[in-house]
């Protein structure tokens, strides 16, 4: 059987057990890419593909180049390589090949890079007062930063957010997030007595016909898109005077940041975060690590003492 063919089997699959319309958007590309190399290499029937092949494309990865001329991320490498092993480990499971042909492929290892941008107490407080309450649109878009930092949540995930996923007084609001996973979230008291008078008095201004159910709407009364929410962001970061590069994921940074800080267990973040993988939640404490760092050559009394050999 040509590979090509497996491909859209391949990408059934992935629909079936949940995975995001974008990771599968991107499998497609990054797979379709490989059986065209596969097909330059003169290996097209499933049963001609080897171990070998993958280890020569592992590398042609490795010198490939971007549109800009730049060689390709070792993240992006990873990324296209953990798709390849779970296509040809799909294959194996169904019985297509003999063996997973990618098994003993080691996958490149990427450095964990610190968020570039953490906001402080003082910018955050800053930019909370910046909005201007008196008008609805200043209260919506209050109200997305307020969650965004309170929970850390993406902003894909607070575009999702309807109104029956919000327990006001419990203090908890429910989550969809990466590959449908559902978590739920908590969210301070002090954040709930404003979302619920944005739900009682400033929402309804923004419906327009039948009511989406969503918590946040736009001037059409529709749900309000995840690229949106980081256009209104970005116009209410600069409006506010803030010098940094702030972006939507900033304030999931920061919030992790400032949780740790302040004595967060890992592990209960991580849940919060949504993060598969505790790896992904250590990054944080690198953060807290360094800010430590600086307190100590600061305050420590042993960087005043000098060797007397000196």
């Amino acid at each position: 059987m040509r590979i090509k063919e497996l491909i859209p089997i391949y990408l059934r699959y992935m629909k079936v057990i949940g995975k995001a319309d974008l990771t599968i958007r991107v499998a497609r590309y990054d797979l379709y890419a490989f059986a065209v190399f596969l097909e330059k290499e003169g290996i097209l029937d499933i049963e001609d593909l080897t171990g070998e092949a993958v280890s020569i494309y592992q590398e042609e990865l490795s010198f490939q180049l971007t549109n800009k001329g730049k060689l390709l991320h070792i993240g992006t490498q990873l990324k296209i390589l953990c798709m390849i092993k779970g296509f040809t480990r799909f294959l194996k499971e169904q019985e297509y090949l003999i063996n997973d042909v990618s098994y003993r492929i080691k996958l490149p290892k990427t450095p964990k890079r610190l968020p570039k941008v953490i906001l402080s107490d003082k910018e955050i407080k800053h930019l909370m007062e910046s909005f201007d309450m008196r008008s609805y649109t200043g209260y919506r878009n209050r109200i997305m930063v307020e969650i965004l930092y309170d929970t850390g949540i993406r902003r894909a995930e607070l575009a999702n957010i309807k109104l029956s996923d919000m327990d006001l007084k419990s203090g908890y609001t429910r989550i969809e997030g990466k590959g449908k996973k559902e978590r739920v979230v908590p969210i301070s008291a002090r954040v709930c007595k404003m979302v619920n008078n944005y739900i009682m008095m400033v929402r309804p201004e923004f419906i327009s016909g039948d009511d989406p159910c969503y918590l946040l709407l736009n001037r059409f009364g529709e749900k309000i898109l995840a690229n949106t929410i980081w256009i209104i962001i970005k116009r209410c970061v600069s409006a506010a005077g803030l010098k940094k590069n702030v972006n939507v994921h900033t304030f999931r940074h920061t919030c992790a940041t400032h949780m740790l800080k302040n004595g967060a267990p890992i592990r209960h973040l991580q849940e919060m975060l949504g993060h598969e993988s505790l790896e992904s939640t250590q990054i944080y404490t690198q953060v807290t690590i360094n800010d430590l760092k600086e307190i100590h050559d600061k305050y420590h009394p042993s960087q005043k003492l000098r060797d007397k050999s000196e």
